[in-house]
């Protein structure tokens, strides 16, 4: 069969693909078991400015839900 094949795909312009055996493949799966690299920790800096962003955009967002509750007419400026 092997021998009509590839007379096949010489017809076709094309070389039949080798078969790879299971030991190359068992090898190549098992190269991919490496080290994950772990995320670095974020500076004191990089901590102190998420937390101030935090505390910024809580605010903000607080001040638009009392703008939104307050009822029409009334100022906080009395």
């Amino acid at each position: 069969m092997a021998k009509k094949a590839r007379k096949a795909a010489a017809k076709r312009g094309k070389a039949p693909k080798a078969k790879k055996s299971k030991a190359k493949v068992a090898k190549k799966s098992k190269k991919k078991t490496g080290k994950t690299k772990r995320k670095a920790k974020p500076t004191i800096r990089e901590r102190i400015s998420s937390g101030y962003h935090t505390v910024i955009d809580t605010v903000a967002g607080t001040q638009i839900l009392r703008k939104k509750m307050e009822k029409p007419g009334t100022d906080e400026s009395e």
